[in-house]
């Protein structure tokens, strides 16, 4: 491997390309892109806008034809056996570097999917929630000087009078406003100093730099012909954020809600995520959003109260030990009762329709969060139950309190016992070759992201990031911004990455060699593909 990135990451071509990325023409590209898809609205489960124009431009400005787009505006893509999550379709968006190996004489597949190194960053944002239901979607990118302090509410956000502008086709205007947002800075404190400012979008920190600059990244192999051996999916994934539940790379991996297994549809065999730096563990989750219901009164009188079913379930919750509080050395295991919130009366009533309760349990490993999972999950019915006992009515009834499931998440746990997997060599490695790292050395933190999927799968998975921010902070929130940083560590990212990709793909180099895939033609699955 240590032979390998010397040559991939020094291959004429590839210098070539980074060449190309390095001018300021270049970086000015990348960073209207980046302003222009970033705009443009991508609730959790609601990524359509954004993937449609990704799509768009795939074909119409960076050099695809329509068969290299692997995924539909109607969310299918035709080869998985999970195209539909929570029953929601799954707007992906995906191009294929297409490699040499199917047309080997001795390739192997797996049930017609010849193999696939999977490079992948969201395009979800947590806000806005929901897309707007009517006039122009698009978010205003507000510009507020380093003096003034960060919003507190979004009112202070909209009165912010700086904004950048653009045109009917959604290009960036090139204004004053625009010259301010481009100053590039290698920190808050410089920005502060030499006139920069926060802007202010969601999806700036996390992450659509990222994930813009890998279909930059894409365009360019594209032109520079940079031809692996095994294809490389290039993807700006749905569903990362908050309710989105991973249904991105559920999609991809072929991931089974109810059995916990992933059927590896489209023959992935290595997994690099754009979100981080080397993270190879992965806290699972359970997720429940549960509803209160409460019957109708008889006659007009008192009966089971939906707010009150729901208090007796959180005081329930709320004494429940974890099994790292119960047992000594058991792998930390933590729960959290997240938003409640209730119906208002129909108008002329007092009774309360519903109320629903979101609940959280997190854990490194299956086990501790199977068992954190039994303990609380009764204690949902036992607050109806509870309250139904009050008032004499039997659970079941309809004129007692009743559950309804409104939403389930499962985020798949990952610790990574060993780390002697490609994509980490790969990743550390081309991190080597390049300076960035001085020793293989892998964190022992733990994240939850996209990887998780894949890790919990049996994928070799490893992170990177793309982006290059000089300062930056509100990630999730409404007031989340960025200052731009050095364009110059966005093309020496994108050296890394490439190198890590075509390590692990193999790749056909300039003076007609072959550094052969790091790894063999079929990917791990916990269960065989249904379609």
């Amino acid at each position: 491997m240590v032979a390998a990135a010397d040559k991939i990451a020094n291959d004429p071509q590839v210098l070539a390309l980074l060449k190309d990325q390095s001018t300021d023409a270049a970086a000015k590209a990348r960073w209207n892109q980046f302003l222009e898809l970033v705009r443009i609205p991508s609730p959790s489960r609601q990524e359509n806008l954004k993937a449609a124009e990704i799509h768009r431009r795939l074909v119409a400005e960076w050099g695809f034809s329509r068969p290299e787009v692997m995924t539909r505006a109607d969310g299918i893509i035709e080869a998985s056996d999970t195209n539909i999550v929570d029953g929601l379709p799954v707007y992906n968006a995906c191009v294929v570097i297409k490699g040499s190996y199917s047309g080997r004489a001795d390739a192997q597949h797996y049930k017609g999917q010849f193999p696939k190194v999977l490079v992948e960053g969201h395009i979800d944002v947590v806000n806005p929630e929901e897309l707007p239901k009517a006039g122009d979607p698009s978010i205003r990118i507000k510009l507020q000087p380093y003096a003034q302090p960060v919003v507190a509410t979004p009112a202070e956000l909209a009165a912010i009078p700086d904004e950048l502008s653009f045109d009917a086709a959604g290009r960036v205007v090139e204004n004053d406003n625009y010259a301010t947002a481009s100053k590039v800075f290698a920190n808050a404190k410089e920005a502060e100093a030499g006139g920069g400012v926060r802007i202010y979008v969601p999806g700036y920190g996390d992450m659509m730099p990222s994930t813009s600059n890998a279909f930059v990244l894409a365009a360019a192999m594209k032109k520079h012909k940079i031809q692996p051996v095994y294809d490389i999916w290039i993807c700006g994934t749905a569903g990362e954020e908050g309710k989105g539940n991973l249904a991105g790379v559920k999609q991809l991996y072929g991931f089974d809600q109810k059995a916990g297994t992933g059927s590896n549809p489209l023959n992935i065999v290595a997994n690099f995520g754009l979100e981080g730096g080397g993270t190879v563990n992965f806290i699972g989750s359970y997720r429940f959003e549960m509803k209160f219901k409460a019957p109708v009164p008889r006659g007009g009188g008192n009966g089971p109260s939906a707010p009150e079913a729901m208090a007796a379930a959180i005081a329930k919750i709320a004494d429940v030990k974890t099994p790292s509080e119960i047992r000594e050395g058991a792998p930390r295991t933590t729960y959290t009762v997240g938003r409640a919130s209730c119906e208002p009366p129909p108008a002329g009533r007092t009774v309360v329709p519903s109320c629903a309760l979101e609940v959280d349990m997190r854990s490194t490993r299956k086990e501790p969060l199977d068992e954190i999972r039994q303990m609380i999950e009764p204690m949902f019915q036992a607050g109806a139950s509870t309250e139904n006992a009050r008032y004499g009515r039997k659970d079941g009834s309809p004129e007692g309190i009743t559950l309804e499931l409104m939403w389930y998440g499962l985020r798949p746990a990952f610790v990574a016992d060993s780390v002697d997997n490609v994509a980490v060599h790969a990743g550390l490695q081309s991190g080597i070759q390049l300076g960035v790292l001085m020793s293989p050395m892998v964190g022992t933190g733990s994240g939850s992201l996209n990887d998780n999927v894949p890790a919990n799968t049996g994928i070799p998975t490893y992170q990177f990031t793309l982006a290059s921010s000089a300062a930056g902070a509100g990630g999730h929130a409404f007031w989340e911004w960025g200052t731009r940083g050095a364009p110059a560590t966005e093309v020496a990212r994108m050296h890394r990455v490439l190198t890590a990709a075509l390590i692990v793909s193999g790749f056909h180099a300039a003076d007609g060699t072959v550094v052969p895939p790091a790894i063999g033609p079929i990917g791990k699955r916990t269960r065989e593909v249904a379609r």
